[in-house]
Order: C-alpha cells, then structure tokens, then sequence
C-alpha cells in the first residue's frame, strides 16, 4: 500500500491569501488591532503557530492556549466568507493524480498539515477536493504547534492501518522545507512541489527524494513512486 500524505497551502491548492485575510480580519474582532504579516512566518507553519506569533504581536507576551484557541476559532469562523470573496486554483496535475490514485487499490491519500480539521475541510470543501481524502487517519494541527508532532500523529495512524492492509510505503508530499523535515521525521520518501513560496532549487537544498517544480501527469508520478521498489 502506498500511503500518500499530502500537504493543503501550496501543494494542493493556494488561497490567494484567504487565510491570512483570515486572520487578519479576526485578529482586529478580537483584539481591535492590525497585525503585519510581513513579520509573521506563515509557509510550513500550524494555524496555531501563526496565531500565537500573532498574539505575541499584538500584546508583547507569550499567547496562553486559551487565546490561540479563541483566534483560530475566529479564523475558522471567517475563512470560508474569505474563500468565496477571493477565490484561489488548484495546483497543477493534483486533481488528475488524486482522480487516478483513487480508482487504484493501493494508494491512499491522507492529509498531513498544518490547518485545523475544520480548517482543512472549509479549503478542500471549497474546492471540491474533499471527498479524495481519508479523514479520520489524516493529522491536523489540533493542539499541536509544530508539524514534527503533526507527523508523529500521522504515523501512528498509518501503524494502526498497517495491521489491517500489511506493508506500506509513506510519501509525504509538500511545498516547503517544513514539509520535507516532518517527512523525514517519520521516515517518508519525501516529495517537494516548489508550488509554494519556495523555488525547486530552496527545496532541494533540504535533500528531499524528489524535488519538483510542480508535480507531473498522473503515469509519471505513479512511475516515480514505482521506482522505490524497483
């Protein structure tokens, strides 16, 4: 079984900034402040990760839990009016390889990111990307900060499942050197899209299996990850 865990920001598809307008706009309900994202590292990171560097922006101190909660939630509330007003794509070829791993009996595409459960449904619902993937073995950031911790979730999930289908291979599939780090954390054959904010070249600097400028045609992929055991 080859187990494919995907990324969503950059890999699957891009917002056009829905997010960030997101928690821009809650951040002001919240705490009736601006914030400059341009000093908040976004790409790879959780949601809430963002959001405490947000508070901490705001207020001077170290966000409680309780507080990054109540801004994601907010988040959450105002991302899907943030998607139909700005819209967003799709990135290349990742609807033609999720249609063609879906009708074969040995992949399985999870999601492995930084978003939310609620998050990550509001994005893929909106691009009608939703129904490819198995929910309830995917890893959300839930109360996790770091996508290392994320991945480690996403392991245990695919051990369980390896009692029930036997032997797998885990890819993990993203656009950023976060991505290839949570990857490797868990011993993924790590793929790099540079759809994202980061070039191929930023990207293969962090040693990936593969590296790419956007993924291929659904036979090429599926022959890339044939050669791991060839």
């Amino acid at each position: 079984m080859n187990i494919l865990f995907w990324d969503i920001d950059g890999t699957l598809v891009k917002t056009s900034k829905s997010g960030i307008y997101a928690f821009e706009q809650a951040t002001h309900d919240i705490w009736k402040q601006s914030v400059d994202f341009d000093k908040i590292e976004a790409a790879g990171m959780t949601d809430n990760y963002i959001a405490a560097q947000v508070i901490e922006l705001v207020t001077g101190r170290q966000a409680s839990a309780e507080e990054v909660a109540a801004l994601t939630k907010r988040y959450e509330e105002l991302l899907p009016t943030q998607l139909y007003a700005r819209g967003g794509r799709i990135m290349p070829s990742v609807r033609e390889i999720l249609d063609y791993v879906d009708e074969q009996d040995d992949y399985l595409s999870l999601l492995l990111t930084g978003n939310s459960k609620t998050g990550s449904e509001i994005k893929l619902k909106y691009f009608e990307l939703d129904y490819y993937f198995n929910w309830e073995l995917s890893a959300f950031c839930d109360t996790y900060y770091s996508r290392i911790d994320i991945a480690k979730c996403a392991a245990a999930a695919v051990e369980k499942l390896q009692h029930a289908v036997g032997t797998h291979t885990i890819f993990v599939i993203g656009d950023t050197p976060n991505d290839i780090a949570c990857g490797k954390s868990i011993g993924a054959y790590t793929i790099a899209v540079a759809t994202g904010h980061y070039t191929v070249e930023q990207l293969k600097d962090c040693s990936p299996w593969w590296a790419v400028e956007k993924l291929p045609n659904p036979s090429e992929f599926a022959e890339k990850l044939r050669s791991v055991n060839s």
